[in-house]
């Protein structure tokens, strides 16, 4: 990652358009914000007739690959990845190795548990799973210690291996697309133990939690506490946690040296376009969070890095707003294909070449329903029944400690942002659909709920 940042452009201000991984990622392939896509959550699966960068890039004569996770079809239950490759050959993907991310290995059939299964691997590594699975939140989400497997066969290293042999075996003359998705860094916190000895007395301190402030609504304060809020239990558990989750990232950091020294045995590297990017990232401790599903910092800022095969702007950073949806839009402006009418993504070419200063002033995040606007001062959280949930003014408290909502000396703050957030809602398309985008919110206390709105405000 390190060689990619040095080689290409390093984006400081990417951020996700969902912290939750179906919607992230559907958005990616479709270019559509979930309000438009209406896939809110991670049980969506992506339309067959979708216009999908895939399609379009095999269009203009690409041969396209997709290994690893890809969160676009169910992956749950005992569901057959199998067979869902025609789906994913009717998106658009030529050759197709989908993999789910850890939890769905404890029923669902891939090409990874195929692999377990021939090395008598995977009987023991779904006991595992279930028996984690089946404990309460208070220990399963803070558990911390290695899979019973090798570590040459966890499932980052699997898609690793994969995309390496893809790319030796490749001998077509079409030019080729290949999309790698790594489950990790995720929960579960299962790193190898050969790659989880860091020091994390070299890493800031977690972002302490504030109490609520007296003039919160009884709405923002439940918001609060309703999304995902899974506090560390002590200090040696985030300690663990955070061993493990760097260790995952130094393991995905392994794979992506082998792909890219695939590319370069193949003679690729100096003509393709890399672009690396993370759906969500996690809370890892700041406010007295470990998880996901919020706008906080922590989990909408996201890395990417875009190195062009002429080393165009190279070692450099880029500060402007760019949103991971615009991996979408900049994968297509790079094969030099059109993007589909009404797309919400834009290219990040412009910003890479120095061509443009900025191609956003503002930055959107959905999720369960509920709307984030970023600016440079500002971040307004609105909820499904647009009431609004959280003000940050990041100017005076970048580290987000201090939710002003209901604040009388913030209500012209307020009233701004609920505006522009309205302006970028309404001034492209908005498709609102009939599956409704709070049916597997995570954390969801419909009988607190109603304490809060009123009776019948879960409809």
């Amino acid at each position: 990652m390190d060689r990619l940042a040095a080689e290409g452009v390093r984006f400081t201000n990417c951020f996700t358009s969902s912290p939750l991984c179906v919607p992230a990622r559907q958005s990616i392939i479709t270019g559509l914000y979930p309000h438009n896509s209406n896939m809110w959550q991670n049980d969506a699966e992506t339309p067959l007739d979708a216009d999908t960068y895939p399609a379009r890039l095999r269009s203009a004569g690409y041969r396209t690959c997709g290994i690893g996770k890809h969160h676009l079809f169910d992956c749950n239950g005992d569901a057959n990845l199998h067979e869902h490759e025609p789906k994913f050959r009717a998106i658009g993907f030529d050759h197709i190795e989908p993999t789910g991310g850890m939890w769905s290995n404890t029923g669902c059939t891939s090409i990874y548990t195929d692999h377990l299964q021939s090395l008598g691997l995977l009987d023991g590594f779904r006991s595992y799973l279930l028996d984690l699975e089946a404990k309460p939140d208070e220990i399963r989400r803070y558990t911390a210690e290695p899979l019973p497997l090798p570590a040459e066969h966890y499932l980052d290293a699997f898609v690793g291996r994969r995309v390496e042999r893809y790319v030796d075996a490749y001998d077509s003359d079409q030019p080729s697309f290949v999309y790698a998705g790594f489950p990790g860094p995720h929960e579960p916190w299962d790193a190898p133990d050969a790659y989880s000895g860091f020091d994390t007395s070299l890493l800031a301190e977690p972002i302490p939690e504030l109490p609520d402030g007296d003039w919160l609504p009884p709405i923002s304060r439940w918001y609060h506490r309703w999304a995902q809020y899974f506090p560390p239990p002590s200090r040696e558990a985030l300690h663990a946690i955070t061993c493990r989750y760097l260790g995952k990232i130094a393991q995905i950091d392994e794979q992506v040296g082998r792909i890219l020294a695939a590319y370069e045995r193949k003679g690729w590297l100096d003509h393709t376009v890399v672009i690396f990017a993370s759906d969500h990232g996690e809370m890892l401790g700041d406010l007295n969070r470990i998880s996901k599903s919020v706008c906080y910092e922590s989990a909408i800022r996201v890395p990417m890095i875009v190195r062009m095969p002429d080393g165009c702007g190279a070692a450099t950073t880029r500060d402007g707003f760019v949103e991971t949806i615009d991996a979408h839009g900049t994968i297509l402006d790079a094969a030099g294909c059109d993007p589909p009418p009404g797309t919400d993504s834009r290219s990040v070419l412009p910003l890479v070449r120095a061509d443009a200063t900025s191609i956003r002033d503002d930055v959107l995040a959905e999720v369960h329903a509920h709307y984030m606007l970023r600016t440079e001062r500002w971040k307004i959280v609105i909820g499904r029944d647009g009431q609004t949930m959280a003000l940050f003014d990041l100017e005076h408290d970048p580290l987000e400690q201090r939710n002003y909502c209901g604040h009388p000396d913030y209500r012209r703050g307020e009233l701004e942002m609920r505006s522009r957030l309205l302006g970028r809602l309404t001034g492209g398309t908005y498709r609102p659909g009939g599956v409704n985008p709070e049916l597997s919110a995570h954390g969801r206390d419909d009988k607190l709920a109603k304490n809060v709105w009123g009776e019948g405000a879960d409809t």
